[in-house]
This record gives C-alpha cells, structure tokens and sequence, in this order.
C-alpha cells in the first residue's frame, strides 16, 4: 500500500476507493474465499425448500401461523448468519498488515468504511438469491405486495447488515480471528433467542429484543404479511409485529451505522500513538 502521508478529505476518499477495488479483488481471485460466499445462500435456500411451509401464507389461519413463523425466522436467522460470518475475521486477521498501512498514512474511518462497503454488497447480493429463490416455491400472499416485496427484502438484506457490522467490531476487538468463536456464538444465540419469533419473552428479556437485530427483521416481515390478523388477538399477538415497518428498517440502519463508528472509534484506540 503506497505510504500516504496527507490527511485531506481528498486523499481519505482515494484510500476508500482503492481498498474498495483491492477487497473485490481479494474476494473473485481467491477461490478458497469466493466459494463460501456463492454457497452459502443457495444452501441456505435449500434448507427452507425442504422445512417450509409452502402453503402457510395462502392459508392464512390459525393452523398456519407455525408454519409462517418458521419461514420467516429461518430466513431472517439466516440473513444475519451470514452477515456475521462475512465479517468477524476480517479485521483480525489483517491486522499486522494494517499495522504497518496505518503508520504509514492509511485512513482508519476509510478502511472501514471499504470493509463494509464490500460486505455490504456480498449480504445484499446474498440476500437476493435466497429471498428471490423463496420466491419460487412460497407465496407471501402480501396484503400490498407493492411494499410487501420490498419492505420483506430489505428487512432481510439489513438485517445482514447489521449483524455483519456487530462481527467487524468484534473482529476489531480481538488479535486473532481463532478467539471470535465465543463472541461469534454469542451473537448466533442472541438472534435466535431474543427475536421475539419462537420464545415468548417476557420481563428484562423482552427489552432485550429491541437491541436484536433479527427481532426487527422479523418484525418488519411479518408486518408485511399481517401475521397478527391471522388469529385472535388472545391466541397470537406481538407488539412488535404491528410496528410500521419503516421502524424497522430504522433501527437496522442506525444499529449497522453505531456499529460502524464502534470499529472506527476501537482502531483508532488502538492506532493512537500513530498521532
């Protein structure tokens, strides 16, 4: 990497964009990194095509609302599975090379910001495939498909996101990438547990959904697809799935964007005698 030594908002922008174009390469001339990122959601897809409900969103009943929750919290969960997977070594195991980038004139809030640019468009991509693969086989039945298919999509796409930009934190918190496993599978459990799908939640547990990504793009999907109308209010409610969806969408996008500046904030930390 060529020793930058100005700090101009000029000169920040060149090291974003060179990064930008080195990682893109770095992904399609590997194909030791390429393959899992191709494979991951075309398995993912497979997955859903062999346990989903097809006929649950047509149905619209009582009986069906296992089915759709199901669907739904399997590709939510596996949105944010691999958003957490693109990123929690990305970091960490770079980090002699940016070591020696960095004292020589690398802007920090630039590297991260290719990072999650990069990352960005492989979960959106990602995401994609396995929602337009869904397509195929399950009917949503959306109230109003116009915003049912986009609203649905980006829940999913930022849900991705998100968790993508909690596994580059991570990554910048650690030295090496063999010890994110414990904060990885913590992060797993969390979306699981806490996403107000198949638990019921109650006292300091349901607060905790607020803070969970995949508990918003489950309740921006379901939303969509009125699962709160299927039933009687007593048999089957949740506050959250009655939410606009653009909270949702919200709420990602702030979660990815704090997340952003945690990184950018924990590097500097770490780099400061540099200045």
């Amino acid at each position: 990497m060529k020793q930058f030594r100005r700090r101009s908002a000029r000169m920040n922008l060149m090291h974003y964009r060179v990064l930008v174009a080195r990682y893109f390469r770095q992904i399609f001339s590997s194909l030791g990194t390429l393959l899992p990122l191709v494979l991951q959601a075309p398995v993912m897809l497979i997955i859903v095509w062999l346990v989903s409900q097809k006929d649950a969103f047509t149905l619209k009943s009582p009986e069906a609302l296992t089915g759709a929750n199901v669907t739904l919290f399997m590709l939510i969960i596996m949105s944010a599975l691999m958003g957490i997977l693109n990123s929690y070594r990305e970091i960490c195991k770079e980090r002699e090379i940016l070591s020696r980038e960095v004292f020589g004139g690398l802007d920090i809030p630039a590297y991260v910001l290719s990072k999650f640019t990069v990352l960005s468009v492989v979960g959106i991509v990602q995401c994609a495939i396995l929602f337009g693969g869904t397509l195929l086989f399950i009917d949503f039945a959306y109230p109003v498909p116009a915003t049912g298919y986009l609203c649905s999509y980006a829940a999913m796409a930022l849900t991705n996101i998100s968790v993508m930009a909690v596994g580059l934190f991570i990554s910048a918190l650690l030295k090496k990438s063999e010890s994110a496993i414990l904060p990885v599978l913590f992060i797993i459990i969390m979306q699981v547990v806490f996403c107000d799908s198949l638990f019921s939640l109650e006292g300091a547990a349901g607060w905790l959904r607020y803070v969970t990504p995949s508990a918003w793009g489950i309740a921006v999907f379901s939303r969509e697809c009125a699962l709160n109308s299927w039933a009687p209010r007593e048999y089957f409610y949740k506050s959250m799935f009655d939410l606009n969806p653009l909270i949702g969408i919200a709420v990602l996008a702030a979660i990815a964007i704090v997340f952003v500046l945690l990184t950018i904030f924990r590097l500097k930390r770490v780099y400061r005698q540099k200045d």
